[in-house]
């Protein structure tokens, strides 16, 4: 009998330790990773921490959260925000202070392994042609500066209405340019073609006509894609598919 009563203590002591911990870990791992929630939730959380613009949040209401990861704040935006076009803002300091959350990544297409292309020449630069779509699918053919100092693509603001674009789908922000600061409109393009290739889902920044000149520019967004040859004396450009 005193056995029986020694072992039930034990084990009730065993349930209530058991208990505890569980308590515990749940409360521990829920204070990082709550599932019920969305990943608007879990955004609006770091902006409320650390003091920060997050626009774009409704894109992210019907996602559901991500673990969140350790680290800085920018690691932790970029864990979360894997799946989304985004582009940070950075204060005077160099920290985070804006964050715009563009769309969905969609699935990569398939590019083709090489793309040889014509330029025109205009000084040292070089002029390729390209057919961009916005979110009424109309294709607007434009002449691009190939510019690997330009980390988006740069499109003149007039074309904006063409492409079908509302103001509700543009961001506006300061981009750096060889010519200092400029106001531009941020918004993503349904499709851009050079040569054989599509590309989905390519941010675009759209500047005033008289700031930008005669021509936008292709940047990096496109070119990082490939290992770029330029050929001055044949004016040839070549874009291969990086491995």
């Amino acid at each position: 009998m005193d056995n029986r009563g020694g072992y039930l203590g034990l084990f009730i002591s065993f349930i209530v330790i058991s208990q505890l911990i569980l308590g515990y870990l749940n409360r521990a791992y829920g204070a990082v990773n709550n599932f019920d929630e969305t990943l608007q939730d879990e955004l609006k959380a770091i902006a409320t921490k650390h003091d920060i613009l997050i626009k774009g949040l409704d894109k992210t209401r019907e996602i559901s959260a991500r673990p969140l990861i350790q680290g800085s704040l920018q690691e932790q935006l970029q864990g979360l925000l894997i799946n989304f076009n985004y582009v940070f803002i950075h204060a005077a300091d160099s920290g985070i202070k804006e964050v715009l959350i563009l769309s969905q990544k969609k699935a990569a297409p398939e590019i083709p392994d090489q793309i040889i292309l014509n330029t025109t020449r205009k000084g040292n630069h070089h002029l390729v042609q390209v057919a961009v779509q916005g979110p009424n699918y109309a294709s607007v053919g434009v002449s691009l500066l190939v510019d690997t100092g330009a980390s988006l693509v740069v499109l003149p603001a007039s074309i904006i209405p063409r492409l079908g674009f509302s103001s509700g789908q543009l961001e506006n922000q300061k981009i750096q340019t060889a010519n200092g600061l400029l106001d531009a409109s941020i918004g993503q393009l349904n499709s851009l073609k050079i040569g054989a290739a599509i590309i989905y889902g390519v941010n675009a920044a759209f500047i005033a006509d008289n700031l930008l000149g005669a021509n936008g520019l292709l940047g990096m967004n496109v070119l990082g894609r490939y290992l770029v040859t330029i050929n001055d004396q044949q004016n040839l450009i070549t874009l291969s598919r990086q491995r």
